[in-house]
């Protein structure tokens, strides 16, 4: 098969990622997953399409919302000017729109240490 041909039936993207047709269903109807239609209206799926379905099965399984899955996936628009002006500001802006009041209930909870103590450092070198 091509690489980015559209030509894999839903009957075989359950068995190679091992979701159901409904799960398959909710990711395409949220906008995670972008297979083609035949004239009968059934889904067709590229190799591209499976390997993007394990990762957000994974993305899943490691405690990511849907939201959060997809802006993950999502590329981020091109930088305008000199990439070496880009600050982290809007990150650390988002990651403090919501601040966490305990990290028990959080399941990825090493890489959210991990990404604070990154902040952390920045703002000291500061």
């Amino acid at each position: 098969m091509m690489k980015g041909k559209k030509d894999i039936p839903m009957r075989i993207v359950k068995e190679r990622t091992g979701l159901t047709s409904r799960q398959i269903r909710y990711y395409d109807e949220m906008g995670l997953v972008f297979p083609e239609r035949t004239r009968g209206n059934q889904r067709l799926f590229s190799e591209e399409d499976i390997d993007r379905l394990k990762k957000i099965k994974k993305l899943l399984e490691e405690g990511y919302t849907i939201a959060a899955i997809k802006e993950k996936l999502t590329p981020p628009p091109p930088v305008k000017g000199n990439p070496e002006d880009v600050t982290l500001d809007p990150v650390f802006d988002k990651l403090n729109k919501n601040p966490l009041s305990s990290l028990y209930p959080v399941s990825n909870r090493y890489k959210l240490n991990k990404i604070l103590g990154k902040k952390k450092e920045l703002k000291e070198e500061k």
